[in-house]
């Protein structure tokens, strides 16, 4: 494609040319989906993830500023997405490898596994009860490990309104979480008295 048909298309793109939108899917979303596989993808995983950034390129059409050439937008696109993935997978492969080192069953008696659990019920209920918006925010740094930046780009806010949300969020989860916390330490020592 020669630069000025992808300038043309970016221009229909965003006026929100239903066709051209169709065009670009069809240029490239097979090439995209070798690309995704490259960062060690499977291929059913490449699809979904490029999927994915057609859906965003759609949604956001008519606020969508392109910095180079459509081409370059659209593997940009998908590269930051592996690395978001990749990103967040490993989080996620550490998270479950630490708490699955913190819940060593073995070693817990049924006390100890009932109060585990409360806790950890009593925190994801306390998230819930967050404002939606404070609640992906609060989702995105904790348990997909995104930093503030990278979460603000990705939602289009603030750098600092992400860093105020996060505070919320702790602050609320304080306020739910030490009162059970307190009468669980009065209850233990109480059982060790």
């Amino acid at each position: 494609m020669s630069n000025q048909q992808d300038v043309a298309l970016q221009q229909r793109l965003s006026r929100g040319d239903e066709t051209a939108f169709q065009e670009t899917f069809e240029l490239y979303f097979k090439v995209l989906v070798l690309f995704a596989t490259k960062f060690s993808l499977d291929k059913e995983a490449a699809e979904d993830l490029v999927q994915d950034v057609f859906v965003k390129l759609y949604e956001q059409r008519d606020r969508l500023q392109f910095h180079s050439s459509l081409k370059a937008f659209l593997y940009q696109s998908v590269r930051n997405r592996c690395i978001d993935l990749i990103r967040s997978t490993k989080t996620r492969e550490k998270h479950h490898v630490e708490i699955k080192a913190d819940t060593d069953v073995e070693g817990l008696n049924s006390e100890e596994l009932m109060l585990q659990s409360e806790l950890q019920e009593k925190i994801y209920y306390s998230i819930k009860q967050l404002p939606e918006q404070c609640q992906l925010i609060f989702k995105m740094n904790r348990f997909e490990g995104k930093k503030n930046q990278e979460i603000a780009d990705e939602l289009n806010i603030s750098k600092r309104t992400v860093e105020t949300q996060i505070s919320k969020a702790l602050k609320r989860l304080r306020e739910d979480i030490y009162p059970y916390l307190k009468a669980v330490l009065l209850a233990v020592s109480f059982w060790i008295s």
